[in-house]
């Protein structure tokens, strides 16, 4: 069950289409492959629960994903900011696993995107994607709130 775009069920978290948002321009086709994505996918927390036996930890997880996303993403500024190589690269790539883990695919993408730029060294373009990051970001959180934590 995903919560928007085409996907096929057994792509989750695995399979993330290589597709740069970056320069996929609204309206165009890579901007409307990249909306393809899902922004949550269901199916990777569905699959997440019953790898581990345990619904609430999985809960828990995706719980916790939300309440450090403005921490993550914080830190992930600074460090492209302040053009810290280590500290950059581990804050996109911590934001790119833990997106996929709780299957928030579409920005588990552009952090894999953001990545690819820091590691370029390309510190102007990494600036310039941080507002599409801190988007998505929320969009992610709230669709996470709505469809897998109403409780929350």
């Amino acid at each position: 069950m995903s919560i928007s775009g085409s996907y096929t069920e057994g792509e989750g978290a695995d399979h993330i289409p290589a597709l740069s948002p970056a320069a996929a321009a609204p309206g165009t086709e890579a901007g409307a492959a990249f909306e393809e994505i899902p922004l949550v996918d269901l199916l990777v927390l569905q699959d997440l629960e019953s790898q581990l036996a345990q619904p609430a930890i999985a809960r828990k997880f995706a719980l916790d994903y939300i309440e450090i996303w403005e921490q993550r993403f914080l830190n992930l500024t600074n460090a492209i900011i302040d053009q810290d190589l280590t500290t950059a690269l581990d804050a996109a790539i911590s934001l790119k696993i833990g997106s996929a883990m709780v299957g928030g695919l579409r920005l588990a993408r552009l952090a894999e995107d953001i990545e690819s730029v820091i590691r370029s060294g390309s510190w102007d373009a990494g600036q310039s994607m941080l507002a599409g990051v801190s988007n998505l970001g929320h969009e992610t959180v709230t669709q996470l709130r709505l469809s897998y934590l109403p409780a929350a």
